[in-house]
């Protein structure tokens, strides 16, 4: 019997060894040769999938952008503060999360005066920015959060704040491990939270409705 082949996992394996050639050379450098070599395949084989290298570079950022987002939604799916899950989901706090980081960064300066991938950006940018609102939305129905400011400026604020704990992680590791970029956020978030005693005062007046 002919053997049945997974299309889907090898353009997988191929975009993953894909961003990890982005992240250790930049994304001028990237060869298709070096791809398949680092996915244990030959150059033809990768071209039966992407024909050229434009098509490799596009489909990879979509899909770190696909795994971003599925992390953040399971992130927000775990229960209590749903605006930190998802600090916690999309922070380069460990060597997968950084990756992403490095393979956006490199699409960043790439999407100068391209059409396409600056549309691609604006999307990417579209669907944070929106999960951000949503979460802080979530936190101050949920009296973590304080409804001094519309759950949208939050949710920007929170974009601008997490690019430019990521960019300095990602250029200056040492100077940003995980504990200095949580500790930036939270500085943030602690300025919106909602005192105790504001959440003992409204317990107080519902138990006695």
């Amino acid at each position: 019997m002919p053997q049945t082949v997974d299309h889907d996992l090898r353009r997988r394996q191929l975009t993953e060894a894909t961003a990890q050639e982005i992240a250790r050379v930049g994304l001028a450098s990237v060869r298709l040769r070096d791809v398949a070599r680092a996915a244990g395949w030959t150059t033809g084989a990768l071209c039966y999938y992407f024909p050229d290298k434009r098509d490799l570079l596009l489909a990879t950022f979509r899909a770190r952008t696909e795994m971003a987002h599925a992390r953040f939604e399971a992130a927000a799916s775990a229960g209590g503060s749903m605006v930190r899950a998802k600090v916690e989901a999309v922070l380069p706090l460990d060597a997968e999360r950084l990756v992403n980081w490095k393979v956006w960064l490199a699409f960043w300066g790439a999407a100068v005066g391209d059409a396409e991938l600056a549309a691609e950006q604006r999307h990417r940018y579209e669907v944070f920015r929106k999960g951000l609102a949503e979460a802080a939305a979530h936190d101050q129905e949920a009296q973590i959060l304080t409804n001094g400011h519309p759950a949208d400026d939050v949710g920007r604020v929170l974009a601008t704040l997490l690019d430019g704990v990521a960019v300095q992680a990602v250029f200056a590791p040492e100077e940003w491990p995980a504990s200095q970029q949580r500790r930036v956020v939270e500085g943030y978030l602690t300025s919106l939270a909602v005192p105790p005693e504001a959440k003992s005062s409204d317990s107080r007046r519902r138990s006695r409705k």
